[in-house]
């Protein structure tokens, strides 16, 4: 491609010269709204566990992951242990009865570590591109502003899906090969397999939408971590508190109103058994109850998260 100057000296001169480059106008494939969705989804998802970025933005997620599955690997162990030094029992009967963590006790290890990594994660994801100022990038160009709320949404939402199931996965493939016969410990298995799958997206949707809806309302991460966290434990000592003085209808709206408290009524539901913590169990709401609020804190926290972005100035 050939340049002619349009102005000044060239050559050795004090001078510069002005060249007339020429402008050629995109000619590629135009992917349109859905893919311009995708791939700011796929940028959540992979923002959220650091990829891309340096080893210190993986520190926090991956740490909590490790941490999440620490307690199926124990497990595990704990099965394979049995099952050398206790023959004379059968294998379904040495898990259920001597296993201490299994899938409906599993939300106690790992409820805290999902609250932490919102908590961490979430005002990174909604806060960051308002700080920066490039909302106005995104909304000019094929998303519009529910668009772009959604994805983020949806991505944080796979970030705590993997972090809700991959113990529970990693328990489950644990208790299929320690079983003595690998086609019944798979039929077995199997039939756990929804009340896992409903179960982490109930939390993940939980505590991804609430997160998500605080982290959008301000572009400070410090006031919005301080902000997760307070969501979901200053309710649940609150709910707490007003159960223990036998307060029949206040202390059930409290729990409902409680998010950590309504999970743990959430997994007794599933996994039809009591729920661990106290408060949920004495509270006195019946726990598919506790299914609904989950549905409504799920709606709620959505509909603020959309009409923070409407209403967001850019």
């Amino acid at each position: 491609m050939t340049t002619a100057p349009l102005g000044g000296r060239g050559g050795a001169g004090r001078g510069g010269s002005i060249y007339d480059l020429g402008y050629r106008g995109y000619e590629g494939p135009r992917l349109g709204r859905r893919a311009a969705v995708g791939a700011l989804l796929i940028n959540t998802l992979r923002t959220a566990y650091g990829l891309g970025r340096n080893a210190r933005s993986k520190i926090v997620p991956v740490g909590l992951v490790l941490l999440a599955i620490l307690p199926s690997l124990l497990a595990i162990g704990f099965l394979v242990l049995f099952a050398q030094f206790a023959p004379v029992l059968e294998a379904s009967e040495a898990i259920e009865a001597l296993q201490p963590i299994k899938y409906a006790t599993m939300f106690p290890f790992t409820a805290p570590l999902v609250f932490f990594f919102c908590a961490a994660q979430a005002p990174e994801l909604f806060g960051r591109d308002q700080l920066t100022g490039v909302l106005p990038l995104y909304f000019s160009r094929a998303i519009s502003r529910n668009d772009y709320a959604v994805a983020r949404m949806l991505g944080l939402f796979v970030a705590l899906l993997v972090l809700a199931l991959s113990p529970q996965v990693i328990l489950l493939v644990g208790r299929v090969l320690v079983a003595d016969d690998l086609g019944s410990g798979i039929g077995e298995e199997l039939s756990a397999v929804p009340a896992i799958l409903v179960s982490g997206l109930v939390v993940a949707g939980v505590v991804g939408s609430i997160s998500a809806a605080i982290a959008a309302l301000t572009p400070r991460r410090a006031y919005a971590t301080v902000a997760i966290m307070a969501m979901f434990l200053i309710p649940n000592v609150f709910s707490s508190v007003i159960v223990s003085l036998d307060a029949d209808l206040l202390g059930q709206v409290a729990a409902l109103l409680s998010p950590a408290d309504v999970l743990d009524g959430v997994n007794a539901y599933i996994f039809d058994t009591q729920p661990e913590n106290v408060t949920a169990r004495r509270a006195g709401v019946d726990y598919f109850v506790y299914m609904l609020a989950a549905a409504a804190w799920i709606v709620g926290s959505v509909a603020v998260l959309l009409l923070r972005y409407r209403r967001l100035a850019t």
